[in-house]
């Protein structure tokens, strides 16, 4: 597949100022498109909704503009102001006329920042995270998408052939425990707005989809890493964390795929995209997906020692199927 496959398109990337936006928004741009870039965290407004992880909506544009053939357009959007919301789509209308991909990606961490995604809903910060996670990063989608139709509605035949879709950033969150409450609840409507939004889109040629990544190696997740967090609170090991582009490359590969209405209304994990469509993330590497054997045996069934004496290559790649893995991650009992 050319890496120009998306000339000519108008992309949208909710949050993308850092972590996996960035890198959708990085891989769209490599694919030759135009990105509106949104996120709250702005150089020329200097502000920042994370010191330590870093990142603005102008540097992800610049980026785009600079070391990749499409271009980057950075956009200050909260996306809990609905105004504001409207405003970016008004002015996309505007300025480009057209508007072949919304990928919803905006998401708000508690204001305890990443420590309240591992807090009991009971406890000090519970109700504050509910409304933080599913502001931004459920309601939002909704928003989002209620804008962005009419304007894909009235968009000229794309330049590259390719039909206009929304994606949605989800999670196995959505499927089994994962962080807390407040995130797996957000995850699973996120699942659900996708599946019922294609209902009524059916007949526009318009694809909505849900995609999951895995344990993506973002810069948050860098800082929950080295304070020490993930171990104290997951555990389990991070040799096969994936980039924030290779739920780019999934997204472009999906959007660029003539029958991708067939994968309209479900939920998609970027690591089984990945072997379908033949990509691989940056390493080189192809990191399998959460539910295969090559994840979970290592991560949740063998301790430290025996993990490092027991090679991949003997660990099948056969995937659990879904409603197994909605039962929720193994005991900690179980491990060898």
């Amino acid at each position: 597949m050319s890496v120009t496959t998306l000339k000519g398109s108008v992309c949208v990337v909710t949050g993308a100022s850092r972590g996996i936006g960035k890198g959708i928004a990085l891989e769209l741009g490599k694919a030759g498109a135009t990105v509106y870039v949104t996120g709250t965290s702005s150089s020329a407004q200097k502000y920042t909704t994370d010191e330590k992880a870093g990142g603005t909506v102008e540097e992800t544009a610049d980026l785009i503009s600079t070391t990749t053939s499409g271009k980057g357009i950075a956009y200050v959007c909260d996306h809990s102001d609905d105004a504001q919301v409207k405003d970016l789509f008004d002015t996309i209308r505007s300025q480009s006329g057209r508007l072949d991909i919304l990928i919803n990606n905006a998401f708000r961490i508690p204001k305890s920042g990443p420590d309240g995604l591992f807090k009991n809903f009971w406890e000090e910060g519970g109700i504050e995270a509910w409304d933080a996670m599913h502001s931004v990063g459920l309601r939002s989608h909704y928003v989002a998408s209620s804008y962005a139709v009419p304007l894909m509605r009235d968009s000229p035949p794309s330049p590259s052939g390719n039909t206009p879709m929304i994606g949605m950033i989800s999670s196995f969150g959505g499927l089994t425990y994962t962080f807390n409450v407040a995130y797996g609840v957000g995850k699973a409507g996120v699942d659900r707005m996708a599946k019922d939004m294609a209902q009524e889109l059916r007949g526009e040629g318009i694809t909505v989809c849900s995609f999951w990544p895995g344990v993506v190696m973002t810069e948050r997740m860098k800082n929950v890493v080295d304070s020490g967090d993930w171990d104290k609170n997951v555990g389990i090991p991070l040799d096969n964390a994936e980039s924030p582009a290779y739920t780019g490359r999934a997204i472009v590969n999906v959007a660029c795929d003539d029958n991708k209405l067939t994968k309209s209304g479900n939920y998609h994990v970027v690591a089984e995209l990945a072997r379908e469509y033949g990509f691989f993330d940056e390493n080189g590497t192809q990191p399998p997906s959460i539910r295969s054997l090559k994840f979970l045996v290592p991560a949740y069934m063998l301790d430290e020692k025996t993990r490092n004496l027991v090679p991949d290559s003997i660990i099948p790649d056969l995937k659990l199927p879904f409603w197994l893995m909605a039962g929720g991650r193994p005991d900690e009992d179980a491990k060898i």
